[in-house]
């Protein structure tokens, strides 16, 4: 009883879960133009999940699993039958999950395997590999990964985490209602996960599912892919930022939903990979553009995000390209050979920069 006393409260006065307020962005997160400055753009049709292979990094584009080399990516290593969501090495090979709710191997040990879709499993966003065993988490049980906007425009939060033995072909479901798990880490015996809709990053036990501990709360943006990164630590991109106007509209419910019937989904009020290419668009204001010109610090529903964090989890760096930038909708993050590629699907690139220098 005073659960829902509370909620009504908190909607009353506009606090909490009701609350419309966005961090801004600061210390670590400071606005730069980093992804914008980086010196090799790598230029490849919306690409979308990326990992590090035997040979170099690899990145999705549409059905298509491409190697970058050379500073190109025109080698295709495998051609899927729906488009690829995440990517995982595993065992000498790569693991893909794809649109449509399959997950299968190719190279490697594990070359040939294929998992069909599960009931509430048909939506792999992210994966991470481990001694013959893939953890898989799924973003929704109602949507597949690229209708991420309608299942945030639905709130839905039932997602799941499930672990798959490659070896045996068994799967075990360790965690459920989950809000859009979007990156998946390994920390010892725990899983790092990116709560996408509740703006959070959470360690899970790796066994029972259990949250341990709450790692990042409140965060400016999206969170998506999680890898590893330099100095024993990880990589986090954010592949769209939160914004006031959409905080609001997530709690008009009767507005929403009639907003998703009536209105073409490329011009709803929510995030996406790239923004400001259509007058039809919502945030078209004088606020937002001045003579013509977007302002670099305008309110936006698309950037790019790319954090660094230590051991601890804790941010200490972070590469953005800002409302004006032209380095948005960042879907994947990798390190190898000491080199940090990123991929923005918002603008058809992937870029390559080396922290610290």
């Amino acid at each position: 009883m005073s659960f829902f006393f509370t909620r009504a409260l908190d909607s009353f006065l506009g606090r909490g879960e009701s609350a419309i307020t966005v961090p801004s962005l600061d210390g670590a997160l400071r606005p730069n133009r980093r992804l914008d400055d980086a010196s090799e753009r790598i230029p490849i049709r919306a690409p979308g999940a990326i990992a590090t292979g035997r040979d170099g990094p690899v990145v999705s584009s549409g059905r298509d699993l491409h190697l970058l080399s050379g500073g190109s990516a025109g080698k295709v290593l495998y051609r899927a039958t729906a488009d690829i969501s995440c990517l995982a090495p595993v065992a000498g090979g790569i693991a893909l999950g794809l649109d449509d709710g399959r997950i299968l191997v190719t190279g490697g040990e594990f070359d040939g395997f294929e998992l069909s879709p599960l009931d509430g499993a048909r939506c792999p966003t992210a994966m991470v590999a481990d001694d013959g065993m893939l953890y898989v988490s799924h973003g929704s049980a109602q949507n597949p990964p690229s209708a991420w906007q309608r299942d945030l425009m639905e709130r839905n939060a039932s997602g799941s985490l499930w672990r798959l033995d490659l070896r045996g072909g068994k799967h075990h479901r360790l965690a459920a209602g989950l809000a859009f798990p979007a990156g998946l880490a390994m920390s010892g015996d725990g899983l790092i996960v990116s709560e996408s809709w509740k703006h959070r990053v959470v360690l899970l036990d790796r066994t029972t599912g259990a949250m341990r501990r709450l790692i990042q709360a409140d965060l400016p943006g999206y969170p998506g892919h999680l890898g590893h990164g330099p100095n024993a630590g990880y990589v986090m991109t954010m592949f769209a930022p939160r914004n006031q106007l959409v905080e609001f509209i997530l709690r008009e419910d009767h507005y929403r939903r009639r907003m998703m019937a009536e209105v073409d989904a490329r011009y709803w009020v929510a995030p996406t990979y790239r923004s400001g290419r259509s007058f039809y668009e919502p945030l078209q204001g004088g606020g937002v553009k001045h003579l013509g010109i977007l302002k670099p610090w305008a309110p936006t529903l698309s950037f790019g995000m790319v954090v660094l964090l230590d051991q601890h989890c804790l941010p200490y760096d972070s590469f953005q390209s800002r409302a004006d930038g032209m380095t948005h909708g960042i879907t994947g993050a990798v390190m190898q050979d000491d080199a940090l590629y990123v991929a923005s699907r918002g603008d058809d690139v992937v870029v390559r920069l080396v922290p610290g220098s």
